[in-house]
């Protein structure tokens, strides 16, 4: 078969979309329909209660959590928040709380034990399965979760943009309410533009702190690299400084590969073409905290490695300035 036939049949018959699977249909209708039932059972039992009352609405909704099999399946729908988002959420909350920089009395993080290997704890993230059978065994884990849903954890919520505190599970919600739930159906609607929108906001950061220090910068693909370049200094005639950005909200299998072309394809690159030239890598995200091997090898790709937090920007900012008093472009 000559190239020109296995276009044409790639083109001509091409399926669009997945085929169906009976299994698979059957199995989803099912959960719907799980779910649904979940969801009238939880208005219901908050229509009996005191909506006001935080202690007796953070109880009941704990109790539901631990009975109902799609408990969790439930709140989330009602919430528009992602699995994803909240995998990220309990990531953070345990490698805050191991950093001992999230300062609580739950049970359920003082007993969170880490892999050791090599003498070191090893992170690893909790998925579906984890969390929902942590949910049936841990009544402080279950609470927690639902202080989430209910925006009662401020150390969590001081993380969230406006728009993510929409997930925060209000009284009409919980009674399914039209306008709350119109709410819901909108913002879930708009996650996925709403996320790829902010990918751009890093990177104006760090343009915004060029053009107050006013230097001159240009982003695309300069001679040899082999790679776009996120922001080069002064020119992409003229590098002298390449910078490449990577916040990471939600993990991939691609991390490593990501990280691997940062360090073997594009520093080789410049050391080989630009030797004289600095590379620098901003890597961040809770997405990178569950991928230490990845974030290994970004860091040894760059010269000078910076996150966002305000004090490693200050950093970043000192450098460029110093660099700049030095003519170094």
């Amino acid at each position: 078969m000559d190239l020109e036939d296995k276009l044409k049949k790639v083109i001509e018959r091409n399926t669009f979309f997945i085929p169906k699977s009976d299994e698979v249909e059957r199995r989803y209708f099912e959960l719907l329909s799980r779910i649904k039932e979940a969801i009238r059972e939880l208005s219901e039992i908050v229509e009996t209660i005191d909506l006001n009352d935080e202690n007796e609405l953070i109880k009941t909704l704990t109790d539901f959590l631990q009975r109902n099999e799609h408990g969790l399946n439930a709140l989330l729908a009602l919430s528009s928040m992602s699995y994803e988002k909240l995998y990220r959420i309990i990531s953070f909350l345990r490698i805050m709380y191991k950093k001992e920089k999230y300062k609580t009395d739950s049970k359920w993080l003082k007993e969170d034990v880490w892999t050791v290997k090599k003498g070191k704890e090893i992170f690893s993230e909790w998925k579906e399965n984890k969390i929902k059978s942590k949910i049936r065994s841990d009544r402080s884990f279950a609470e927690d979760i639902i202080k989430i849903f209910l925006g009662k954890n401020e150390f969590v919520n001081n993380q969230l943009s406006e728009f993510e505190k929409g997930y925060i599970l209000t009284p009409n919600k919980l009674t399914l309410q039209r306008e709350a739930l119109v709410d819901t159906l909108i913002r879930y609607s708009l996650s996925g533009r709403y996320s790829a929108s902010k990918g751009v906001v890093p990177e104006e950061i760090i343009k915004n702190i060029l053009n107050e220090l006013d230097v001159p910068y240009e982003s695309g693909r300069v001679k040899g690299i082999g790679r776009k370049i996120d922001i080069v200094i002064p020119s992409k005639e003229n590098p002298k400084i390449f910078i490449q950005i990577s916040y990471v909200e939600t993990t991939s299998s691609g991390m490593g590969d990501k990280a691997k072309t940062e360090r073997d394809t594009v520093r080789r690159n410049i050391k080989k073409y630009y030797p004289d030239a600095i590379f620098i890598i901003f890597v961040d995200g809770a997405g990178w905290l569950t991928r230490e091997e990845a974030v290994k090898v970004m860091c040894e790709a760059g010269d000078y490695v910076f996150t966002f937090h305000k004090d490693s920007l200050n950093e970043f900012k000192e450098l460029i300035e110093e660099l700049k008093r030095r003519n170094l472009f």
